[in-house]
């Protein structure tokens, strides 16, 4: 039995529960597997990722097949042509399996989608898997395939990777291509790797990373070997601790969970020093000022003609933001850019930010579903808050597993990097994996 063949088996038998794919490419991906396994007995191995079962968040393009971004406006919208991920992953050998459930168009925290139906937590089926790559973080964690795509606006990799217990990783800002993938905004948009273990990331990441000249907002910075850092160790690595808001108001079980591993690292050989970061409970709200006028852009036509095939919080959000005026975009966008200095200073001498990936335990699926006028549930507005910071700055960041609360659900670190430097943050997230085994943890279902 081929690895794709017992991805498949095991989707069929743990889907109906949490609702984590929404089309299934069984035939596809067992022809892909067959030749997969031919060529690698022929001697023509294409690398790691070499009849892997990867999986695809519902927003990036499959040639022939339907990208719904979660949404019932989509549900006829065939792609002509493969994404440049998909096409990049086809080109390393992967399986693709299939579309994985969302968050309507992405927006949206807590992972929850009244036209497909809510991908829960797969620790706890009550809870939410967080979004907006629900069904990434959901399918990884429950072993249904190896490794996933996801997109990151404001914490969309980071947080679900966070409470499913897995790795994920949202690389510099252009670092890898969002051509054929849908648009929420443009200038924040992410995309990428959701994993069991930081090394499948950085193996993702070799061969998704590079120029797209498809892609405008695409880096020509030069592209390193991701693996590269990952045997290397703690020792001579300087890890920033901030002074200031990532540790405000934040869970006990949380808190205490990063600080002991912080306090792992360096007995390990890290440098642990603080960071003055008075400026940093803006980014979030910079974040957010800059990403829905884009928003309001990209759906200004369907929010115009069919308003009625949104989901009411989805509607109501971009509505509000409807008739924000151009100069508070552009106010925005310089108070993007003084933030950017103010952390590239703040950063100087540190090789990665160690922080809590949210400031919560996970919250319930009743929790965060929005109450008749809401636009999100109670529960859903601080998940985001510390995450959307480094869509702001467009720096590498990158949750992994450093414990469980008391009711067993996971909790997550957040490891930031310096722009362009996922290496080092790959680095902090291996060793940090080779003293623990939070990472090889599953999940009950």
């Amino acid at each position: 039995m081929t690895l794709a063949e017992a991805a498949i088996s095991r989707t069929k038998r743990l889907n109906p529960k949490l609702n984590a794919y929404l089309a299934l490419y069984e035939d596809a991906a067992l022809l892909a597997a067959q030749q997969a396994e031919r060529e690698v007995k022929a001697g023509r191995y294409r690398g790691p990722l070499h009849g892997i079962p990867i999986g695809l968040k519902d927003l990036f393009n499959v040639a022939g097949r339907v990208t719904t971004g979660g949404t019932k406006i989509l549900m006829d919208n065939v792609a002509k042509q493969d994404a440049t991920v998909t096409r990049r992953l086809r080109e390393a050998g992967a399986v693709i399996t299939g579309k994985l459930n969302m968050v309507e168009f992405a927006m949206g925290a807590t992972g929850l989608n009244p036209h497909h139906g809510d991908t829960p937590n797969p620790w706890d089926l009550k809870r939410v898997a967080c979004g907006s790559s629900s069904g990434s973080a959901s399918a990884v964690a429950a072993g249904l395939v190896v490794g996933a795509l996801g997109s990151d606006t404001g914490g969309s990799i980071r947080m679900p990777a966070a409470v499913c217990g897995i790795v994920g990783l949202k690389p510099t800002y252009g670092r890898i291509s969002r051509h054929g993938a849908l648009d929420l905004s443009w200038s924040c948009d992410h995309v990428g790797p959701m994993t069991r273990t930081v090394a499948d990331s950085a193996h993702m990441m070799n061969a998704l990373a590079g120029h797209d000249p498809l892609d405008p907002a695409s880096s020509r910075e030069p592209v390193p070997d991701f693996t590269a850092g990952l045997g290397r160790g703690l020792d001579g690595l300087i890890l920033g601790v901030p002074q200031h808001y990532f540790f405000d108001d934040v869970d006990p079980e949380v808190e205490s969970a990063v600080r002991k591993a912080v306090a792992l690292m360096e007995h390990n050989g890290a440098k642990i020093v603080s960071v003055p970061m008075p400026w940093a409970s803006v980014g979030r709200a910079i974040n957010m000022r800059v990403v829905m006028p884009e928003a309001v852009a990209v759906h200004e036509e369907w929010i115009g003609s069919r308003p009625q095939d949104y989901s009411p919080e989805v509607r109501a959000r971009l509505l509000a933001d409807l008739s924000t005026p151009a100069v508070d975009y552009v106010r925005a966008q310089r108070a993007r850019r003084w933030f950017c200095e103010q952390m590239a200073q703040a950063m100087q001498g540190v090789d990665v930010l160690v922080t809590p990936s949210v400031p919560v335990q996970t919250p319930t699926i009743k929790a965060c579903t929005p109450l008749p006028g809401e636009n999100e549930g109670r529960e859903g507005g601080r998940l985001a808050i510390f995450t959307g910071v480094f869509n702001t700055t467009g720096q590498p960041s990158m949750s992994i597993p450093c414990g469980f609360t008391k009711d067993g659900m996971p909790i997550g670190m957040m490891l930031t990097g310096r722009p362009f430097d996922e290496v080092n943050v790959l680095r902090a997230g291996a060793a940090y994996e080779a003293l623990t085994d939070w990472h090889t943890k599953r999940p009950p279902v």
